[in-house]
């Protein structure tokens, strides 16, 4: 009994020490300059490592082009800092702790709703307003008044998948989907649910997290007919899908979401000397978009700003092709940004109510304004498709 006593308390004293630690690091520095510290909360290592380097890339791009902020009359320097929470949920809460503990007047992030969701708590807590970048799960922002994000959810995204299959002749798919994860695991539900509600038939299979041999699968699946398989998987485990579906025979569509808008899947998936025909996914920005000025801008200034600097290459996957992910960390250090700037204060219930009221015209994916739950409120989705010189625009879906 005194043990479960001591371990009640040791956690009250953690919670306790979170709050204390919260509030805004904005002390001048050396130079005098006034300091605005956004924490960056992404994965750059684990099976989601190379989408959290392409966010961070866009947050960069946007922190390079607006690298101060002007509150009450004073010009305050943004400083990003960093916290990588490895694409697992068990090790978020440590890397959102550690942003807590730097004061942090905002956060963005992140890459994986399942992170997002593990992380949410300690920065309500706190009262630091949090952006996710391209955490597409309905429980991010569900019941927490200070995560929002900048782009669509699963079940508008699981919509618009089905629908697309629907209208491409698809009758029998198989939902292949990793147990346990919330991305991947929630979207396939949505997806199955739309899928037969328009009339469809979907075999769906789940697998644990680090499995790679789905061969087995694969040839069940092709002696039973099925005709399209849409897995919403991570970057690390979709060339595995892709490659072996091919081998035992499938093919027909290949589909997932937005994890798939990663030129490292295609580099894999040709390197293994497997089609990459009839691939399809749904995702936030088309950087061929010739109607979007802000998507054309955006693209050019980027590529430009990419090659300045190997390293930023080589986080892009060795390519200059850019990720819609990328687009999303751009958008969401702006929404920061556009927040500081409508609420002249760091303090982290202002921003947040800044937050809640922002309506931002003509970002890179779209006009931005958050709904009641901290949404972006979007009905657009583009769907790409994957050739030899990158992936190019295939349709697009709008919805309302």
């Amino acid at each position: 009994m005194m043990k479960k006593l001591i371990a009640v308390l040791l956690c009250l004293v953690m919670v306790a020490s979170m709050v204390a630690c919260g509030g805004n690091n904005n002390e001048p520095t050396e130079t005098g300059d006034k300091v605005i510290t956004i924490g960056v909360f992404e994965p750059t290592s684990g099976q989601n490592g190379a989408g959290g380097k392409k966010e961070i890339l866009g947050i960069q791009y946007a922190h390079s082009l607006y690298p101060t902020v002007t509150i009450g009359g004073e010009e305050y320097k943004i400083e990003l800092t960093y916290a990588d929470n490895q694409s697992d949920a068990s090790k978020a809460p440590t890397a959102a702790q550690q942003l807590v503990s730097k004061k942090v007047t905002a956060v963005i992030g992140t890459y994986g709703s399942s992170c997002a969701i593990a992380a949410g708590p300690y920065f309500e807590e706190a009262k630091i307003p949090a952006v996710g970048t391209s955490c597409t799960n309905p429980q991010v922002t569900q019941g927490n008044d200070y995560y929002f994000r900048v782009c669509f959810i699963d079940p508008f995204q699981g919509t618009v998948m089905a629908q697309y299959a629907w209208n491409k002749g698809i009758t029998n798919a198989a939902v292949i989907v990793e147990a346990g994860d919330d991305y991947s695991a929630g979207f396939g539900n949505y997806f199955v649910q739309a899928f037969e509600g328009l009339g469809g038939k979907v075999t769906r299979i789940e697998f644990q997290t680090s499995e790679t041999d789905f061969s087995g699968t694969m040839t069940t699946l092709a002696a039973n007919g099925v005709t399209a398989i849409f897995s919403p998987v991570a970057i690390e485990t979709a060339p595995y899908i892709i490659t072996q579906a091919r081998n035992a025979g499938i093919t027909g569509p290949i589909m997932a979401g937005d994890t798939w808008d990663d030129i490292s899947i295609i580099q894999r998936v040709t390197e293994a000397g497997c089609s990459i025909d009839d691939i399809y996914f749904s995702t936030f920005y088309d950087e061929k978009d010739e109607e979007n000025e802000a998507a054309y801008n955006f693209a050019t200034g980027f590529k430009a700003w990419l090659k300045e600097d190997p390293a930023r290459i080589t986080d892009n996957s060795e390519s200059e092709e850019i990720s819609a992910v990328t687009a999303c960390g751009y958008d969401a250090y702006m929404a920061v940004y556009y927040a500081l700037q409508a609420a002249q204060s760091t303090d982290g219930e202002a921003l947040r109510d800044a937050l809640a009221t922002l309506e931002v015209k003509g970002l890179v994916t779209g006009d931005l304004k958050f709904d009641e739950n901290g949404d972006a409120v979007k009905n657009y989705a583009v769907v790409k498709t994957p050739t030899e010189n990158g992936f190019v625009f295939a349709d697009a879906v709008t919805f309302g």
